[in-house]
């Protein structure tokens, strides 16, 4: 994808009060992003009249998409993302997941560091659950990675401590491929004491990510990564999660898109 359609995108996502839903909206009433660019305001507001995007978000969009300011943010975004070695991977690349597309609350642009080859498995497993995890838990969490690396699964998970760090780990001890969501930019390693954890999975699967390289990390982010982790799974394998437990959304996600979902261990 050519350097002007990249920094299109990254416009499109980092204007003010839009959203994921908005952004799969307008680029499938315009047909593709630069027509969302290069359309006229009175084509757009009739386009959009036939469909249920607010209007609202609408004329914000029309106000935003020549703004100097964010453009140059777009560009600074870009560069950013060139110099850590991370790739800015849109709707239409080849690369973007496939198990994304047909999700109307899934970004339209991702920041990947690593190799994503997601779309070359044909199953996929998610495993979550506890940071402070029960022995049992962890068992499993680390015989259900191996399980899944046997079977040729990609496995997916957030990065997280205990639940999370051991399927990871035990699918790179398996030669499997993983890919860890974050709450952050790619570049930033989150918890910090993972940052062995965070090389290995770059080595051979990827981390990912819907905020931009030095996105630090913020609790709200959170619940918005867990939707992500759910979306990239065929099926999601929660460990250890208690009522209260963040890791609720990621279920509540995973019934939503239609996941096949499995609770393990102390639920």
């Amino acid at each position: 994808m050519d350097k002007e359609k990249t920094v299109k995108y990254i416009m499109l996502t980092v204007m003010e009060g839009l959203g994921p839903v908005f952004d799969n909206s307008i680029i499938n009433i315009c047909g593709d992003i630069t027509a969302c660019f290069s359309m006229s305001d009175e084509d757009i507001l009739q386009c959009a009249a036939k469909s249920i995007i607010p209007k609202r978000k609408v004329k914000a969009f029309l106000d935003q998409r020549n703004d100097r300011f964010i453009r140059d943010s777009a560009e600074e975004i870009l560069s950013r993302a060139d110099a850590a070695g991370i790739d800015i991977v849109a709707y239409e690349d080849i690369r973007y997941p496939e198990r994304f597309k047909g999700l109307a609350d899934i970004p339209v642009l991702l920041y990947v560091k690593g190799k994503l080859r997601i779309n070359e498995y044909a199953d996929s497993v998610g495993i979550v659950g506890a940071r402070r995890c029960t022995q049992e838990g962890k068992e499993k969490s680390i015989i259900t990675a191996e399980k899944a690396v046997k079977d040729n699964s990609a496995v997916i998970s957030g990065m997280a401590k205990g639940i999370d760090s051991y399927a990871h780990t035990a699918a790179i001890m398996g030669n499997g491929y993983t890919i860890a969501v974050l709450g952050s930019g790619p570049d930033i390693c989150y918890p910090k004491e993972h940052e062995k954890l965070y090389e290995k999975i770059i080595k051979t699967g990827c981390v990912l990510s819907e905020y931009p390289p030095g996105t630090t990390p913020k609790n709200f982010y959170f619940p918005m990564r867990n939707r992500l982790i759910a979306a990239l799974s065929d099926k999601l394998f929660v460990i250890d999660v208690g009522r209260n437990s963040g890791t609720r959304t990621t279920i509540e996600s995973g019934e939503r898109y239609g996941r096949e979902i499995e609770l393990m261990a102390g639920i």
